[in-house]
């Protein structure tokens, strides 16, 4: 018979019978203990990354994978605003790009993830500079038009994120995304 190596032990041993799993008696013993230790710390997993999806505010955050906004953010930096400079500065060549917001989260954030409120903006301008909000808006103009960005700015209507609308928005940018292949 072909070697295999332990689950416990990781010792190389000849299997000498249907569902032998370790090397030895003291392996065996320790093997219920080792697996359902496996089993926990499994369940202990699903169970946080249920909990963290579960909370409206880690759907915001731009950094987890399955998030509204990671894939949100990744269409307009990928997608749509590909080829355009920074909304900001005009730089065509930043080191790193953002989604960065004319009107701000905090600000309004019924705009969050509001399609003419987001545009590629370079690390510079969005992190270090404040957005360059003078800039951003007349580039904004140049972009959207007086009347849309207006529409931005009069907007003050009070919104409440809940987890089946973020699903169906996140859902949403990231089929955009792998139609485009990104």
């Amino acid at each position: 018979m072909k070697a295999r190596n332990c689950d416990i032990c990781g010792e190389s041993y000849e299997k000498k019978r249907m569902g032998q799993k370790t090397c030895g008696p003291l392996c065996e013993s320790m093997l219920p203990r080792v697996e359902k230790a496996k089993k926990q710390k499994a369940e202990n997993r699903k169970r946080k990354t249920q909990f963290l999806q579960s909370q409206v505010s880690e759907w915001h955050k731009h950094s987890n994978p399955w998030s509204t906004a990671y894939w949100f953010h990744r269409w307009i930096r990928l997608v749509r605003d590909k080829n355009d400079p920074c909304i900001s500065c005009d730089n065509p060549d930043a080191v790193q790009w953002h989604a960065g917001h004319y009107r701000s989260r905090g600000a309004a954030p019924q705009l969050r993830y509001h399609v003419d409120n987001v545009h590629k903006q370079c690390s510079q301008c969005n992190s270090h500079n404040s957005g360059r909000i003078g800039e951003y808006r007349i580039r904004l103009v140049e972009k959207i038009g007086l009347d849309r960005v207006e529409a931005l700015e009069n907007n003050h209507e009070i919104k409440r994120w809940d987890i089946e609308e973020l699903t169906a928005i996140r859902d949403h940018y990231k089929r955009l995304c792998k139609e485009e292949g990104v």
